[in-house]
């Protein structure tokens, strides 16, 4: 099957899963259910599932091989990947998209072997009954209507599958937030009371936002990825709450090509008002990277890199914000950028 060819199937059998899956759950519970990890209608497990099926069955009618071993072979890719899946999202998500520990005859609540029947069920009717007439409508649809639906529908997933990520990678409890904020503001406070600090305040920077609410967004944020990758955060906090340290109006005024000098003069003016370890001082002059060139020393000045970038594209970006600005200045740094993030 060609490269377009598997794609859009992967694309097509992920959409049709998650209907299947809609269809059952939903009639079940009498109540609309996402049976997804995705916000989007479609499951990955019946698209790769889909996939590996059509694979296995052009094999096995090449060996010719017999009912037993046929039946054998569906057992292990379904219920492979279902509980391969069910691992995953377990482990990487924190999530558990089915419980099979009310059955009998299951593993963790993973995989059961009532289940695993219907599976094999599944299997034999995709093989005799869906793929045949699938195959024809491939050969008849044009390249250009293929490509067009695999792309969407990939980039809508892969779009999905990343916002997933990064909304389990900053998930906190009540208890994790709390602690997570008083740390940011301890090592914030000393930071944010220098007086050229707060003159960030009276400097517009990025469309309503002032570069001091913008300093104060990348740093939280850089803050909390700091945190979960256990790197230095009081540097990270430092760094980024400096690293737009600059006194004039980027969009109206100011040295030319400010994008690539402005690094070296917020770096200049932290080095005036404070001290600064080699770390922080990284953090500042490779905010703007890949502008600058040399890339960041240290992976705090990575992630206070590439925090910014989003924070910055992200204001431009929004096309809803009205009311939006008030909400995230008033309250804590902590908190307004986390809401913001996630």
């Amino acid at each position: 099957m060609a490269m377009l060819d598997l794609v859009f199937s992967f694309s097509c059998f992920a959409i049709l899963g998650w209907m299947l899956e809609v269809a059952y759950r939903s009639s079940f519970s009498r109540r609309f259910i996402n049976p997804g990890l995705l916000k989007g209608p479609y499951l990955i497990l019946y698209g790769a599932g889909a996939l590996i099926l059509m694979e296995a069955a052009d094999l096995l009618q090449a060996t010719t091989a017999g009912l037993a071993v046929k039946t054998l072979v569906y057992f292990a890719v379904t219920t492979g990947l279902e509980l391969f899946s069910a691992v995953i999202a377990k482990r990487l998500f924190n999530a558990r998209l089915w419980d099979y520990s009310d059955q009998r005859f299951h593993y963790k609540g993973h995989i059961c072997l009532k289940f695993s029947l219907y599976w094999i069920v599944m299997a034999f009717a995709f093989e005799y009954l869906v793929v045949p007439p699938y195959q024809v409508l491939l050969g008849q649809l044009h390249p250009v209507v293929k490509g067009v639906f695999a792309g969407a529908a990939l980039s809508f997933m892969l779009l999905d599958l990343l916002m997933t990520g990064i909304r389990t990678f900053f998930r906190m409890t009540p208890e994790e937030k709390g602690a997570a904020d008083a740390e940011f503001r301890d090592a914030a406070s000393p930071v944010l009371a220098l007086p050229d600090v707060a003159r960030l305040s009276e400097y517009p920077h990025h469309r309503e936002k002032t570069r001091l609410d913008h300093v104060k967004e990348v740093a939280y944020i850089s803050f909390l990825c700091g945190r979960r990758l256990s790197l230095d955060c009081g540097a990270i906090i430092r760094g980024a709450l400096l690293h737009d340290l600059f006194f004039y109006d980027w969009l109206r005024g100011g040295p030319r090509l400010h994008g690539f000098r402005h690094h070296t003069i917020a770096l200049n003016n932290a080095r005036r008002i404070t001290h600064l370890s080699k770390k922080e001082e990284d953090i500042i002059k490779k905010h703007m990277w890949p502008l600058t060139v040399v890339p960041p020393r240290y992976p705090e000045s990575l992630v206070v890199s590439l925090v910014d970038t989003y924070c910055s594209a992200k204001d431009y970006l929004r096309l809803d914000r009205q009311g939006k600005i008030k909400k995230r200045t008033d309250g804590s740094a902590g908190q307004s950028g986390r809401e913001k993030l996630i």
